[in-house]
């Protein structure tokens, strides 16, 4: 078992989404940050690129009937993210929060439940240890017809979002 399943196993509601998951992936990073600061940094970064990406992904969401939030224009202010439970940040809804361990997030369509988090552990260099997650459920066909077209830019996506959070 790798070190990032051995940690998102430990964390109860974590090992509940997981199960039965169609898709996982972590990466993690190392940061001077505190989880919270983190989080602000991951979850509000928009590069133009990741921008165009979206739109992208919003004519794919159109044509195969799809929802498509505003990624921009969803009007939550970053200084209005709430991590705590019941909370929205950004498109997604806070399902659960530790603070300073971990975060869950959840979006959901007719198609797919796609969940996006944090576990925080200390690392031995005094740094703190961010593993980044998103979890995947197919809800219908076009959960896997549409996640496996988008798959390769969803690992860059948070993979840079959280290298963007870690600096």
């Amino acid at each position: 078992m790798s070190k990032s399943a051995a940690i998102l196993n430990s964390i109860p509601q974590l090992q509940k989404i997981c199960s039965n998951a169609d898709h996982i992936y972590s990466v993690g990073f190392d940061s001077r940050r505190d989880m919270e600061d983190f989080l602000i940094r991951l979850m509000s970064y928009k590069p133009g690129w990741l921008t165009f990406l979206y739109k992208v992904r919003g004519v794919l969401a159109g044509i195969m009937g799809l929802k498509h939030d505003e990624f921009m224009n969803h009007g939550l202010e970053v200084s209005d993210y709430d991590f705590s439970r019941g909370g929205q940040v950004d498109f997604f809804n806070s399902i659960d929060f530790e603070a300073n361990k971990f975060w869950i997030g959840e979006a959901t369509d007719k198609h797919l439940s796609g969940y996006i988090g944090v576990v925080s552990e200390p690392a031995e260099t005094g740094l703190n240890y961010y593993h980044v997650f998103t979890i995947v459920h197919y809800k219908h066909w076009t959960g896997p017809v549409y996640f496996n077209l988008i798959r390769p830019f969803s690992h860059l996506v948070v993979y840079f979002m959280g290298k963007y959070a870690a600096e």
